[in-house]
């Protein structure tokens, strides 16, 4: 059974969709990360105001559980703990340099090197200087990568943050 063009231009559009909110949580992890548990925090700490005091409740009495059942309910409804999950897994499978690379087009996001979707990406520039820098400094030995290989590493590891969220 074949699909029509319509829906392989929404699943496109869908997987499209998913880079760009790959790069988002790559990009801006620490901050995201923030948010949430400070969302999550909210969320488990909350308490509604029971009328009913010392009548039969239901659910778990102890506070402790309730809190560690809160935590996995928040979990379960958030999509940023998919996607927090799929980029600290991500980074937890690459290797050393690869680390370095993004820690590099983090510090180029931050210096607002955007500039839309036209023309040469200043952030390419930047983040191959800060690379071959970063690894100088780390390996003490020179090293130069192309920025074919700069986009291609990033579009690699895009596509690996969405494949495992979309397998978790």
């Amino acid at each position: 059974m074949l699909i029509t063009t319509d829906e392989a231009q929404k699943i496109a559009e869908c997987f499209n969709e998913d880079r760009k909110t790959a790069e988002r949580y790559l990009l801006h992890f620490k901050e995201i990360e923030r948010n949430y548990e400070e969302q999550k925090e909210a969320y488990v700490n909350y308490k509604e105001n029971d009328s009913n005091v010392g009548g039969g409740r239901s659910g778990v009495g102890n506070p402790t559980e309730q809190k560690a059942l809160k935590n996995i309910e928040y979990d379960n409804l958030s999509q940023s703990a998919r996607w927090l999950k799929a980029v600290t897994i991500c980074r937890a499978g690459l290797g050393e340099r690869k680390n370095i690379f993004i820690a590099c087009r983090i510090d180029a996001e931050t210096k607002a090197f955007r500039n839309g979707d036209r023309g040469r990406k200043a952030w390419v520039v930047y983040t191959q200087r800060r690379y071959a820098e970063e690894i100088e400094k780390r390996f003490l030995s020179i090293e130069y990568v192309s920025e074919r290989t700069i986009i291609a590493w990033w579009k690699e590891i895009v596509d690996r943050v969405v494949y495992i969220a979309n397998k978790i």
